[in-house]
């Protein structure tokens, strides 16, 4: 919560209203979040709310105490009167709400049910007003803070609310509330949440750097036609602007730039995001028992496990939200996740932990899912180095390499590119300005540090990449790539 204070001085000083841009982890969000930041000294701030989310009664209750929801008429047509009347009133509401400096919290992801972060149409939509209302000159200017939300247990809630075709009641966010509150007086388990403002920035200063990239930018014809004509092999470095989310009324209504602009601007608030997420004790405990010792493991092996996995994570310029001391906080962790693992006293000294079949593993997915964007970049260089392989290597196996497999520099780059062009863009986490070359090499260059390729510089000008199961021999000036069957960066303490 450092950046709190600041983003706060920071806006006062330049006069410009406050606009917070969230992860979305759990329905609740929308009550605890404002709690949270108000302790900080931000101020009553004002939540976009996605309607589908609540109930009736919880709408009516919300929009009392000063929350926003977008009108189903302002997505209707262009063409429709109450789409446009629907829309201009919507309009007006943000703009009055800036003027008056109160600070505005738009969810940029989904509600909560699906692995991975995933764009909001709906907020985007309310970003678009925004972008809008600085273009007209309503306000000189906003300050953008990307927030990231965690928790090492969601707040206590019906399962229910995971998925978004079950709105969140008014009784049953209520009870959770409480139950949420009392957690952290001390009537129950301790639940920490961890909220973390990234840096803010400024509106104007990113519209106007951002439009002057685009007049380099080359259509889609200049980029394939070298290609369709034979003249160029390589893939093309081009970003994505197919929509995975869609475009609902009000986005529908900006010039075609300005949706550009705004979609551009979501991937980069939720890349900040995410990359300032802390990565909690109870998603590391997951991701070992789900993938390392879903048959169970002793709490004396997880001790080393468990701390050569933080220092993974730390490696890769990621935070945790805990500290103390190891075994301590193990066993805290445990008493979170009681519900969904057992603990069985087999000999003196010791507890052997063994996940609960069924809900609990997928309880212990969505947790784990949390290490998806520390790990990306070697997942997508593994994904990259196995499809090249896939040919070489007979279908029945075994896997393990016999000899000297060459895999070409350019080969690698390509097929990185390929998947980079299949996942979608906010699941990759680039930077709009981010060219894919530049992160080819950064997935290359993971996989080179945490020891699964090892480069080597021939004497030839076009570098080459190959497999193996043991290092070659190194000749004098070169650099060249090969495989360890057993890479000592992601491999673990040896198990005893």
């Amino acid at each position: 919560m450092g950046q709190a204070g600041t983003s706060l001085w920071l806006s006062l000083e330049q006069g410009s209203p406050l606009v917070l841009l969230s992860t979305h982890k759990t329905l609740l969000d929308g009550i605890l979040l404002p709690f949270v930041l108000l302790s900080q000294g931000l101020g009553v701030l004002c939540v976009a709310w996605d309607s589908r989310v609540c109930s009736p009664a919880l709408r009516a209750l919300l929009r009392k105490l000063g929350g926003l929801f977008l009108p189903s008429e302002a997505n209707l047509s262009l063409d429709s009167s109450e789409g446009l009347l629907a829309r201009a009133v919507v309009q007006v509401v943000i703009e009055q709400l800036l003027v008056s400096g109160q600070p505005l919290l738009i969810f940029l992801e989904e509600p909560p049910g699906t692995l991975g972060p995933q764009l909001s149409a709906l907020g985007q939509a309310w970003l678009g007003f925004v972008v809008r209302a600085v273009q007209v000159g309503i306000i000189p200017d906003t300050l953008l803070v990307p927030v990231a939300v965690t928790y090492d247990v969601v707040p206590d809630a019906p399962c229910e609310i995971y998925h978004a075709s079950a709105p969140l009641g008014l009784w049953t966010g209520a009870l959770a509330v409480l139950r949420s509150l009392c957690s952290h007086l001390g009537c129950s388990r301790q639940i920490c949440s961890r909220v973390h403002l990234a840096q803010p920035f400024s509106l104007q200063e990113y519209t106007i750097s951002a439009r002057s990239c685009w007049g380099s930018r080359q259509t889609l014809e200049q980029l394939l036609q070298p290609i369709v004509l034979g003249q160029c092999t390589a893939v093309p470095d081009t970003e994505k602007e197919q929509g995975w989310t869609p475009i609902i009324g009000p986005l529908l209504a900006l010039k075609e730039e300005d949706q550009l602009l705004v979609r551009r601007l979501s991937h980069h608030v939720l890349s900040a995001s995410v990359a300032s997420s802390a990565v909690m004790s109870t998603a590391i405990m997951a991701t070992l028992l789900l993938f390392k010792h879903q048959k169970g493991v002793f709490l004396s092996q997880l001790l080393g496990e468990f701390s050569w996995l933080t220092e993974e994570i730390l490696l890769r310029g990621f935070d945790v939200g805990f500290s103390g001391q190891l075994r301590s906080l193990l066993q805290h962790t445990l008493s979170l996740l009681r519900a969904h693992v057992a603990l069985l006293r087999i000999r003196q000294g010791d507890l052997l932990v063994v996940p609960r079949p069924g809900p609990g593993l997928a309880h212990l997915a969505r947790l784990s899912a949390e290490l998806l964007p520390v790990f990306l970049s070697e997942a997508v260089g593994a994904c990259a180095v196995r499809g090249l392989l896939v040919g070489r290597v007979p279908p029945q196996g075994p896997w393990e390499l016999q000899g000297i497999e060459l895999l070409s520099q350019n080969e690698l780059y390509r097929q990185i590119l390929l998947l980079m062009h299949l996942l979608p863009q906010e699941l990759l986490l680039l930077q709009p300005c981010q060219s894919s070359y530049c992160y080819c090499q950064e997935v290359l260059d993971r996989l080179i540090q945490c020891g699964l390729l090892v480069a080597e510089e021939s004497l030839a000008t076009q570098s080459s990449c190959f497999s193996c199961s043991r290092p070659p021999p190194r000749k004098k000036g070169s650099l060249s790539v090969w495989t360890q069957s057993s890479p000592s960066g992601l491999s673990g303490p040896s198990e005893t």
